[in-house]
């Protein structure tokens, strides 16, 4: 065998196999074994390199392919353009799958296979009760051998299978393919879903759901004729919207509705509608009720009333004295006597916009070709949902309700996106629509004030302009829409929610846009930092009105604002309210944590009390007198209970003051707010309840009485100082934090923050002062039983304070008012 060899004239000649194998490579390096361990275990492993390096190497190619091609095509300029729109085309369709995920095919596939999994169980097991009833009515049996062969060729099928399933995962561990089989089956799965392989399709659970309700019937609405502004936005102003129709299980007079066919159709009016019915003068109109529900992102109209074979109204075996539970929304407003009208959006469902090329009715065309076309199509060309047309579709089928079908009332109830739609859907209605007509009333429940303050809270804040930047024809502004509708209003909030900020809240955006930017809602809910000279002054750790930035005039004591002469709060007010606040909270936390250092420092012994250990430069063990702990840690006490009753604070409509202290310093402005709009309301419902006793009492004048005591702010349970337990978890009401902020203001003996307590009893006593006043109390009293705002005045609707979470059933006594308040705005009696 010839031997090349090299002779360059130096010791390290020899042949070239020789010469490189002697070259050192990355897998020599010593760093990338010790802080590189994922690269060193890429690069120690054969059976992985090959297989990552050749990955790397197509991605670098399907990258550099098409760049090369576009630089001899046109100039860099213009190649730097195409990556920059492909770039802002991935982050809009990134946008679209979290904000309207009901829209991907992918996500309504799992809701099928969901749905075939459970009917072939409940299918499966009722075979088996079938053949179990079969088998008891022959009473036959086997014999012994027959059963033992049958047994034992069951055993060996069982045993074939499970050996095959562990071959199968040794192979996928050995040749390491398994991961990287489902992540590519995934991807192709997301941007070109298969078709659905099992008859329990979306056609299926939709023919489950019309079969479950007496009378219900599903219609199509066209999407024509959109306004000019929303033409492009909406999709061109074409397709279809998939709508169902379920008629109230309540008759006009409180009853159940008879069998008759013309007493559940919900798609004409009914005859007679709005006649006098009775002899003479006697007037008394039927009163056409209805619901229209938006879904919220991922809600399809198949799945409103859940995924099940049986349910819904059609058995009525029940009696009218046996209260069922409802378990969805469709339940709860036809047990009241409301028609309700599900539907789902453009681009959700068989719903589509544009031309009809967006039907999902299509034939699936198999191969490489079809496949190629459905992926363009769906990319650039197909319909996609937006802000804009999910508001748009709720005003076609609200205005279809009114104008074709023919409704009294009318509640457009939208949940979580839900609410973008419903308040989108009730100011176009109410623009144009006569309100002496028919009744509408918006509910939004459990709904942000605007997309970007809920990704500022949920990714970061960085988001708030990101989505401005993809989206900038996108109007999410529900605070806006909300404010703009001539109607009675209800915001149902959860301050716990766990999807939605408290903050990035409609109820807080509400609150901050009628309390602070006087109606103006751009940037409502976005994340706020303190003024500059609150950050110098926490970083220097000195009193709010001590900051160096602060100019000489302004380092006199501000005063907190005065009721009556001040009817609204100013920014730099709040701001200096949340600055107060958090200050006494760090130095309360700081005071506690150093009781604590002392407490585990101190001698153990009883008879060295007042004398601590201190070690001197040389190490050496001193004992040197010190102030009596008593002495020293009352100012340290006095502090934390400032704190403790303070943090305890309620504020009416969510979390206590300490709560939101920790949140940041927008979340305590959000409370101050929240509590002086929302807050009245509250304690009107407090004094309703008081008022109805009084007025059965001839004794209390009926004028006396309708004053808000300070008993009204005490939302605690009657009985609860007799649990010492749950009796600490409950907040304290304001007046009671108020007259114990005033006697330890008393005790203080320290200035430090002296400055920050008294403004801030100064701030509680102008909430109290505002809410309990008559003129607050009025304008409270008539949003909760519907009136309309006088012109001028920024209508924040009606507050509904919730404690279910995000995607869990209201209470029993939260659907109580929830019903109640939407009788009052329809003016019904409340029952």
């Amino acid at each position: 065998m010839t031997s090349w060899a090299i002779d360059d004239g130096r010791d390290g000649g020899g042949t070239v196999v020789d010469r490189l194998l002697r070259l050192r490579v990355a897998a020599d390096l010593p760093f990338l074994h010790v802080h590189h361990p994922a690269s060193s275990l890429l690069l120690r492993n054969p059976k992985m390199t090959a297989p990552a390096f050749l990955l790397l190497y197509v991605v670098l190619i399907v990258i550099w392919v098409p760049l090369n091609l576009l630089s001899r095509m046109m100039t860099e300029m213009g190649v730097c353009l195409v990556i920059f729109a492909m770039i802002v085309h991935a982050g809009r369709c990134l946008l679209r799958l979290l904000a309207f995920p009901g829209s991907n095919v992918r996500v309504y596939g799992e809701v099928e296979r969901e749905f075939s999994r459970y009917s072939c169980e409940v299918i499966e097991n009722a075979a088996a009760a079938i053949e179990e009833l079969a088998m008891a009515a022959t009473s036959t049996s086997t014999e012994d051998d027959d059963g033992e062969d049958e047994g034992g060729g069951r055993r060996t099928t069982l045993l074939l299978r499970d050996a095959r399933s562990r071959a199968n995962a040794y192979g996928d561990r050995i040749l390491g393919t398994g991961m990287a089989t489902s992540a590519f089956r995934a991807f192709i799965g997301m941007i070109d879903p298969p078709p659905h392989d099992s008859i329990f399709g979306l056609d299926v659970i939709r023919g489950c759901l019309l079969a479950r309700y007496v009378g219900a019937r599903q219609f199509w609405v066209d999407r024509g004729g959109c306004v000019a502004r929303w033409w492009w936005w909406c999709g061109g102003g074409g397709g279809k919207l998939d709508v169902i129709a379920i008629p109230s299980s309540v008759s006009d007079d409180g009853g159940r509705r008879d069998d008759s066919v013309e007493s559940f159709l919900p798609l004409s009016p009914r005859k007679g509608r709005g006649e006098e019915v009775g002899g003479g003068g006697n007037v008394n109109k039927k009163k056409r009720k209805a619901v229209l529900y938006c879904n919220p992102n991922a809600g399809l109209v198949e799945v409103a009333t859940g995924m099940g074979l049986t349910g819904g109204n059609v058995d009525d075996s029940t009696s009218d004295d046996d209260e069922k539970e409802p378990t969805c929304w469709t339940e709860f407003y036809i047990d009241h006597g409301y028609d309700v009208y599900l539907f789902n959006y453009a681009g959700y469902g068989r719903s589509f916009g544009g031309s009809s090329w967006n039907q999902t009715t299509a034939e699936f065309s198999h191969g490489f070709l079809g496949a190629l076309k459905r992926v363009l199509f769906s990319t650039f060309l197909a319909f996609k949902p937006s802000s804009e047309s999910l508001k748009f579709d709720a005003a076609v089928v609200a205005r279809h309700i009114v104008d074709v079908v023919g409704v009294d009332e009318l509640v457009i109830h939208g949940e979580s996106i839900g609410g973008m739609a419903a308040a989108g859907a009730a100011k176009a209605l109410t623009a144009t629509l006569s309100l002496s007509n028919v009744s509408t009333v918006l509910v939004c429940d459990r709904t942000f004030c605007n997309l970007e303050a809920v990704a500022q809270r949920l990714v970061g804040r960085w988001t708030g302009n990101a989505i401005r930047l993809l989206t900038p024809t996108w109007s999410n502004d529900v605070t806006r829409d909300f404010l703009a509708a001539r109607c009675p209003k209800i915001v149902a909030q959860d301050s716990a929610d766990e999807i939605i900020h408290d903050y990035s809240s409609l109820k807080s955006g509400l609150a901050l846009a009628g309390e602070l930017t006087k109606g103006q809602t751009s940037k409502v809910g976005w994340m706020m930092s303190p003024l500059i000279e609150y950050q110098i002054a926490n970083l220097d750790n000195v009193s709010v009105t001590d900051s160096r930035l602060l100019s000489t005039s302004h380092q006199i004591k501000k005063s907190p604002p005065f009721w009556p002469a001040d009817k609204h709060v100013l920014l730099s007010e709040a701001h200096h309210f949340a600055a107060c606040v958090t200050r006494i909270g760090k130095l309360a936390t700081a005071a506690k944590k150093q009781m604590q250092a002392g407490a585990d420092t101190r001698h153990p012994s009883g008879d060295d009390e007042g004398i601590e250990v201190s070690l001197s430069s040389d190490k050496s063990p001193k004992l040197m007198p010190a102030i009596p702990a008593k002495k020293k840690n009352a100012e340290a006490e006095t502090l934390i209970k400032l704190w403790k009753s303070l943090a305890c604070c309620d504020g009416l409509c969510g979390h206590p003051l300490g709560h939101t202290v920790k949140e940041g310093f927008d979340c305590t402005i959000s409370w101050l707010c929240c509590t002086v709009v929302f807050g009245p309301q509250v304690l009107a419902e407090q004094a309703e309840k008081r008022w109805d006793k009084q007025s059965q009492d001839a004794s209390i004048s009926l004028e006396d009485g309708r004053v808000i005591l300070p008993e009204d702010f005490d939302l605690r349970p009657l009985g609860y100082q007799l649990d010492e337990d749950s009796a600490a978890n409950y907040p304290l009401p304001i007046p009671e934090v108020l007259s114990s902020l005033k006697v330890l203001a008393t005790q203080m003996k320290a200035a430090k923050v002296e400055a920050e307590l008294i403004y801030i009893i100064g701030m509680l006593e102008y909430i109290v002062a505002r809410t309990s006043s008559k003129e607050v109390m009025s304008l409270s009293v008539r949003r909760r039983n519907g009136f309309l705002d006088e012109q001028g005045v920024i209508s924040t609707g009606c507050f509904l304070n919730l404690h279910c979470g995000h995607n869990n059933q209201y209470s029993l006594e939260e659907r109580r008012q929830l019903i109640a308040l939407i009788r009052r705005s329809c003016g019904d009696s409340v029952l």
